[in-house]
Formats: structure tokens, sequence, C-alpha cells
């Protein structure tokens, strides 16, 4: 299956921060399947993804979606944080270990909070259990 960089960026950034706070709960897992249609990520697609990346760690992770994100464009690098952003949300906290994900990971990019923040303003809400 031919990989998307937007799509590999976004997919292992989701996967770390979902495990950030130590719980991938529901409500995460019902956000991720969210995105994936709102992003027209095919059900095949996340499979392939997800065996790819099941032994890896958070780690290996985190270095191979930052690659990924600076392969993107800088539309798409903030379309993936303010996925990121939107996600650490879900389940109604945000844990420190995620800020300091989020704000790592925007630095990387060399990306303002604020740009990120602004188009998360006009973006879809994800739905809480």
């Amino acid at each position: 299956m031919k990989k998307n960089n937007y799509f590999e960026a976004l997919l292992y950034l989701l996967r770390v921060i979902v495990y950030a706070d130590g719980v991938f709960d529901e409500d995460e897992s019902n956000a991720i399947q969210e995105i994936c249609n709102l992003e027209d990520i095919s059900e095949s697609y996340y499979k392939d993804f997800y065996e790819r990346v099941k032994n890896l760690s958070e780690k290996e992770m985190y270095l191979k979606g930052i690659d990924y994100v600076q392969k993107c464009s800088r539309e798409e690098q903030i379309k993936v944080y303010v996925w990121l952003y939107k996600m650490a949300e879900v389940d109604g906290t945000i844990h420190v270990k995620e800020v300091r994900f989020l704000l790592y990971s925007f630095r990387q990019a060399d990306i303002e909070f604020e740009e990120v923040e602004e188009v998360a303003k006009n973006s879809p809400k994800l739905k809480r259990g």
C-alpha cells in the first residue's frame, strides 16, 4: 500500500498522544476513527498502518511521525497539529505529558501554538462519549 506523508504523520503522532497519559480509552479510539473518516483515511490503510507499528516504541513512533511531518506541506503540518490538539481534549482532561508532547512537537516543526489554535477554532469538533 502506497504511503501518504500526511496520513503517516497524523497516524503516528495520534498514537503517541493517545498513549501519552498511559490510557487508550474508547473515546480516544472513536475519535481516531472519526478523524480517519473526516480525512478519508480508509479502513484498510489504517489496518495496514496498525500492523506496521504495533511493536514500535513510543520514541520510534514519535521520531517516525516527526519525520513524516517534515515531509508535509505547511498546511498539512498545521492540520496534523490541529488534530493532535483536539485529540488531547477528547478524554476531558489534558495530561501534562500531552502538553509537553504538543509543545515540543510544535517546536520541532517550527509551528506556533497560536496558528494551531486559530485553525482549530474552524475545524470540526470531535465527539466524546
